[in-house]
């Protein structure tokens, strides 16, 4: 056992100094009488002399000793220690490269993946989302917020009205400004999610992945588009063609699962998936309990309520008896 403030227990000199006051002052009395009647006729003269009320003494002593030993602040054994956690976080990157503008998702894969955000945004009512647009480079459309207008106002409607990017579709700096949209508080939960058809020009994937593990950011991934190739469309809503040949587009999995599983994350082919929403709100609290943790045995326990418990009993034991003259 150890105490919080040892300096108080020099107050354990009170029961003490109580005790001696206590015997004094029947000292005193006893004195007083004897000058008053000699002993030999207290009987014959009915004075009973002041009863000695040793047990409640005692009693008091013990009470006053308790109440110290709890302004001491005693502690013994373990008690967990619970790390709260503080808000949750979801940084949004948005792919915006052209070949979002396929039709194998309806209206659209940017489309339904507008759609699909927009679901997350009412879902998951009090988390803060971040919007990051990339293309052949990474933007911050929208820092976090809970303003969901906002949100829906910075998504583009096809990939040619975010003329503030170049072409292509490239990982570069993308990781990096998803983690600058979230805080940087350690009981923060942040979590990433990814729309996009693949097919990085780029093949940065491993320093994506080191980036994102150094900054403790869990991405989730979703593949936009089916696995067959589809026609790639142009700007005027014909077809893409390259010396006469059609330009087509498939969705590519494997770097968007080996960002995803990499990170601790999972990766989804929209077009399959249920319910993303369920997915995301699992993986949050996973993320929670996690920054939650119960560390065993982090901490002594307090236990001064169990000294002010028994020295209160104590008091109203002594008050008692002392009343009966004990």
């Amino acid at each position: 056992m150890r105490f919080e403030r040892p300096l108080l227990l020099v107050l354990l000199f009170v029961p003490a100094a109580w005790w001696w006051l206590r015997s004094r002052w029947l000292a005193d009395e006893l004195k007083r009488l004897r000058i008053f009647v000699r002993p030999a006729l207290w009987e014959k003269v009915e004075i009973l002399p002041p009863p000695s009320r040793t047990l409640s003494r005692s009693l008091w002593c013990l009470a006053l000793a308790f109440l110290v030993f709890s302004l001491s602040g005693p502690m013994w054994g373990e008690d967990p220690a619970v790390i709260p956690t503080g808000g949750d976080n979801i940084a949004v990157a948005l792919d915006v490269s052209s070949s979002m503008a396929s039709r194998d998702e309806l209206p659209t894969r940017l489309g339904r993946a507008e759609a699909e955000i927009m679901s997350l945004v009412d879902r998951l009512q009090g988390v803060r989302f971040s919007l990051v647009l990339f293309s052949g480079q990474a933007r911050l459309a929208v820092p976090g917020t809970l303003d969901r207008e906002y949100l829906a106002s910075r998504i583009p409607e096809n990939p040619w009205s975010a003329t503030s990017l170049p072409p292509g579709t490239r990982l570069g700096d993308l990781v990096e400004v998803m983690i600058a949209s979230l805080p940087e508080m350690d009981l923060e939960t942040r979590i990433g999610i990814l729309f996009s058809d693949g097919g990085f020009f780029d093949f940065q994937v491993e320093s994506a992945l080191e980036e994102a593990r150094e900054s403790g950011l869990t991405l989730i991934t979703v593949g936009m588009g089916g696995l067959d190739s589809v026609p790639l469309p142009d700007s005027s809503g014909g077809i893409r063609t390259m010396q006469g040949d059609t330009i087509m587009t498939a969705l590519d999995e494997e770097p968007l699962r080996r960002l995803a599983e990499g990170t601790g994350g999972f990766y989804v082919r929209l077009g399959e998936t249920g319910d993303l929403a369920s997915l995301v709100e699992d993986l949050l609290g996973v993320r929670r309990e996690m920054k939650a943790m119960q560390v065993s045995g982090a901490s002594q326990g307090r236990r001064f309520q169990w000294f002010i418990a028994a020295g209160l009993s104590l008091a109203v034991a002594a008050f008692l008896l002392e009343r009966r003259g004990r």
